[in-house]
């Protein structure tokens, strides 16, 4: 059994440099508060913030070789954990081609880069970004987690084609605006127990020019409850793998083939 955290932070407009130190002091922060902890997620692009999306390609970055991969790498090896996290991911200054992505890292580099796929019509997203278009499940540290960014729990599919794929955790960077904060907090206990998987999701926090980000991120389990208990930014919560397998064995499993067909094989 391992831990994983839920990093509700406040980057700062246009300050890769310093979000990056401040994930930094917060990880090794949770760290102290919980030693067993595997797996952290911070919020959507938290390189740059989720603020002035217009001019945000001039943080785009490469998904492998970029600043805050190499970062992140560095302190994912250093601390010997999981690290997913939101950036810009294209060619710097460059307005074409940018996706609003997330990076998996850990002590052997980058796991994993996932495009958001459903963009947000309320902002500029679908104006600023190319949505992405495949899934990402990949092992990491002893589980199969996946990823998604925000908007895209909101769509049941995201979390089904995971569990569908055998994930165990689903980790999703979030920048989810008020006074949408109870949707926040519903979608990611539904997508949950809709599937039998942890998710686990970290918001953006603070008041920015565009939008308050009120509601912070937090660990649901299979059943669908809120499992983590939070410290400062920090929501922190046991994952054991062999929970998703007992929910399905004990109360049904909901990965069925279709209505009035027989549920699928179940992937442990």
């Amino acid at each position: 059994v391992s831990a994983v955290a839920a990093l509700n932070l406040s980057p700062r407009p246009g300050d890769p440099e310093g979000n990056l130190l401040l994930a930094e002091r917060e990880i090794a922060a949770a760290l102290a508060l919980e030693p067993s902890l595997r797996y952290v997620v911070l919020p959507e692009l938290f390189t740059c913030a989720y603020s002035a999306l217009e001019s945000i390609y001039q943080y785009a970055e490469g998904a492998e070789c970029g600043e805050s991969a190499r970062f992140f790498t560095g302190l994912a090896k250093g601390f010997g954990i999981y690290i997913a996290y939101g950036f810009p991911e294209g060619v710097a200054g460059s307005p074409a081609g940018v996706f609003d992505s997330a990076n998996l890292v850990g002590p052997e580099g980058v796991v994993a880069t996932y495009r958001k796929r459903n963009l947000v019509g309320t902002t500029p997203e679908h104006i600023v970004f190319t949505p992405g278009t495949e899934p990402q499940i990949v092992e990491a540290g002893g589980l199969k987690v996946s990823l998604a960014v925000c908007w895209d729990v909101g769509f049941p599919e995201t979390a089904r084609e995971a569990a569908m794929g055998g994930a165990d955790l689903l980790l999703v960077p979030a920048a989810w605006r008020e006074p949408w904060g109870f949707q926040y907090d519903l979608t990611c206990a539904a997508r949950a127990l809709d599937n039998g998987v942890y998710v686990a999701s970290a918001n953006q926090a603070g008041a920015y020019p565009e939008a308050n980000f009120a509601t912070p991120g937090h660990v649901y389990g299979p059943e669908g409850t809120r499992l983590s208990s939070s410290s400062g930014p920090a929501s922190i919560a046991a994952v054991d793998p062999s929970t998703s397998l007992r929910w399905r064995t004990s109360y049904g499993n909901t990965l069925v083939k279709g209505v009035g067909e027989e549920p699928l094989e179940i992937v442990s």
